[in-house]
């Protein structure tokens, strides 16, 4: 029953409507409540999500890692053109997958922008330091949150990334150990990252040795013994790791937690029938279908599949609206928007949750690192820790070209990498795949019978999902537009691809520019509105 206060009508005067539910419109929602709190002037903020539950999105199937070149993940410009040409990227078992005209138009697109190198090196330039940004602004929330969300920050696993505050480099302080292996190009590899690194400001960044890991992580014991010679002191040819700048945070932790913070901290209003209305609302099942207009170029509302439009809407003073749709591929050209062209591109991801007895939890109760993991053709972000008296290791990635297809966790291509992230685990960390399978594995290849084995028992979840990515592999973000010309009250903040988590503290501040009434804006900012502007 609603309850009824017999107050006078309060609404705030800014209404702030967001399309899409994950991180990224969860860092929209704050930041907006920040900026109102700012200026003191309430502002009501609503998320439609299309999914049911928070634990249907992808968000919550990921563990992201926190680095400025987390963008990079998926394959740019003429890599990419490489990749898909020897059909090397794509989710082979699906039929059709270069055939309809979403991949036709994002193929033709990418080959015609993989001819201007010099434009591609510009632009990949400024998404690295938009991914610096990105990193000082989660630090910036870290430092600034209230009690309540830096706890929250912490219970989710927040590590950040930045230069490290300890002489001597320790782990969980603005750097983590990334490592390379089964490529023969690791050490180039590992020089081109190093630079990368150094020229963005992370002066610490270097090769580890073997002895040098173990000492940051007695965890990568095995893994170091294993891909090492002469006594633990160098590294296999196809073998290095790296000591960089990068931190985490488990999302699937994080946004229940920091939904409910939102809904507590930005308060209540008063509506026309005198109830005490919450001024932040997460709501689920709603699968925005298309927008309605007070004029060409000002959207009034939205439309719902299966759900009726909402008649006698209050009048706010400002009314915005901001497109985050991530992993549904296509949202903005099937709302009548313009979107350059763009294509699903396939992730997978597996987590185990590993009960043991409190003789096994003693020994890993120091237990906790993050990093990601790179081969020859691929790249993992990995986090591994002990949660409620359980081990847990989770691994994503493994990007494929999807097209607008849907994947779903029983194809092949699913299950072959959910297997290859399974011995990826085998090979950095056996003790504990071997107490997960109730037998030792150390230097064996797991089956799939294995992996079955672990789902049937409840210790293996497997999941695969597709996030939307432009053909530059450039986010798309500020201004949207339609037939008519630029929308005058709203944007977008989305094709993050594999960046979600990293970059979306900064894709948010960009985005948020364009309305903003500071009379100068960084270049860096203009930069990125000319490279993501929708029509490109």
């Amino acid at each position: 029953m609603k309850k009824k206060t017999n107050l006078e009508e309060n609404y705030p005067q800014h209404k702030l409507v967001i399309i899409g539910g994950g991180i990224v419109a969860a860092i929209e929602a704050y930041f907006a409540y920040l900026d109102a709190k700012d200026k003191n002037t309430p502002i009501r903020v609503i998320i439609y999500e299309k999914n049911k539950a928070l634990s249907e999105t992808t968000t919550s199937h990921l563990v992201p890692s926190l680095t400025p070149d987390e963008i990079f993940v998926v394959p740019r410009g003429q890599e990419l053109v490489k990749l898909l040409q020897s059909n090397e990227i794509c989710v082979d078992d699906e039929e059709g997958i270069y055939k309809s005209e979403v991949a036709e138009q994002f193929i033709k697109k990418l080959k015609e922008y993989s001819t201007d190198e010099e434009g591609h090196q510009i632009r990949t330039k400024t998404l690295l330091e938009l991914g610096k940004m990105s990193m000082k602004l989660w630090q910036h929330i870290y430092d600034n949150a209230d009690s309540k969300l830096k706890a929250i920050l912490e219970e989710s696993n927040f590590n950040p990334c930045r230069e490290s505050k300890t002489v001597e480099g320790t782990l969980h302080d603005g750097y983590r150990i990334d490592l390379i292996y089964k490529d023969p190009n690791a050490k180039r590899k590992a020089s081109t990252m190093i630079s990368n690194y150094q020229e963005l400001g992370y002066i610490n960044s270097k090769v580890l040795s073997p002895k040098e890991v173990m000492e940051k992580d007695l965890f990568l014991t095995d893994f170091c013994k294993a891909n090492s010679t002469i006594g633990e002191h160098q590294w296999k040819e196809d073998v290095i790791a790296l000591w960089r700048p990068g931190g985490c945070i488990d999302t699937q932790v994080f946004l229940p937690k920091f939904y409910a913070y939102l809904s507590d901290v930005m308060g209540r209003y008063t509506n026309q029938h005198g109830e005490l209305k919450p001024c932040f609302h997460l709501k689920f099942d709603r699968n925005v279908t298309g927008v309605t207009y007070s004029s060409p170029n000002t959207i009034s509302g939205v439309l719902f599949f299966d759900r009726p439009a909402k008649a006698h809407k209050h009048q706010y003073d400002r009314e915005e609206y901001v497109f985050c749709p991530g992993e549904s591929v296509g949202t903005l050209k099937k709302l009548g928007f313009d979107e350059p062209a763009y294509s699903g591109f396939a992730g997978v991801s597996l987590k185990l949750n590993i009960r043991v007895n409190e003789k096994i939890l003693s020994k890993y109760k120091q237990f906790n690192h993050y990093m990601e993991i790179h081969q020859e053709g691929l790249t993992l972000a990995w986090q591994g820790r002990v949660i409620d008296n359980m081990i847990f290791i989770g691994a994503a990635g493994a990007k494929s070209f999807s097209s607008d297809q849907k994947p779903h966790k029983d194809q092949a291509f699913a299950r072959n990498n959910n297997l290859l992230q399974l011995n990826v685990m085998n090979e950095i960390l056996p003790q504990i795949i071997s107490i997960a399978l109730g037998r030792n594995t150390e230097g064996q290849q797991l089956t799939a019978e294995d992996l079955i084995q672990l789902e049937q028992n409840g210790i293996a979840e497997r999941w695969v999902g597709i996030r939307a990515v432009a053909f530059d592999g450039y986010p798309t973000i500020g201004a949207i537009s339609n037939s008519n010309g630029l929308i005058s009250n709203a944007r977008c903040t989305t094709h993050l691809g594999s960046c979600g988590a990293s970059f979306a503290p900064a894709a948010v501040h960009v985005s948020r520019s364009i309305f903003s009434q500071q009379a100068d804006i960084e270049d860096l900012t203009n930069e990125v509105l000319s490279f993501g502007k929708t029509m490109r």
